[in-house]
């Protein structure tokens, strides 16, 4: 199930089906990078300093990769399943990095229900530019109706 186009309605445990998809893109731009460093206090080189970051092998800023666990919170809230629950437990595995200037696409895929307890289970991976993995998780949410 797609879930772009009515992706604010919450749902209850029992309308989310093994299987439903949702997904979505947001670009990352020098605006959201600095906005996240300030709100976080983290200006290490690493995402910070050009001419740093120039001799390291990436030669470029790199992106936040907890920025990318950030938005987790717009797949789950607003997306998959939609409002209706609160994040239990995340697995997070960053597997490459993006940069400023990349687009990258989340992707979440419900694999698992348990009905005594209303959770579900959602998979999850990034992707930088439509097509390189840079992140893998699994998240665990409590649907409260």
């Amino acid at each position: 199930m797609d879930r772009a186009a009515s992706h604010r309605q919450a749902r209850s445990f029992s309308d989310i089906k093994i299987g439903d998809k949702a997904q979505f893109e947001v670009e990352i731009n020098e605006e959201s990078h600095a906005s996240f460093a300030k709100l976080f206090g983290d200006f290490s080189p690493i995402h910070c300093d050009d001419k740093f970051c120039s001799k390291t092998k990436f030669k470029r800023k790199i992106g936040y990769g907890f920025m990318l666990t950030g938005f987790l919170s717009r797949l789950y809230g607003e997306y998959l399943p939609g409002g209706s629950s609160i994040c239990i437990k995340q697995d997070a595995k960053f597997i490459k990095p993006f940069f400023i200037g990349d687009k990258i696409k989340i992707v979440g895929k419900v694999v698992n229900n348990i009905k005594s307890t209303n959770l579900i289970e959602i998979n999850i991976e990034m992707y930088r530019n439509g097509k390189e993995l840079v992140f893998k998780g699994a998240g665990i949410v409590q649907v409260l109706f």
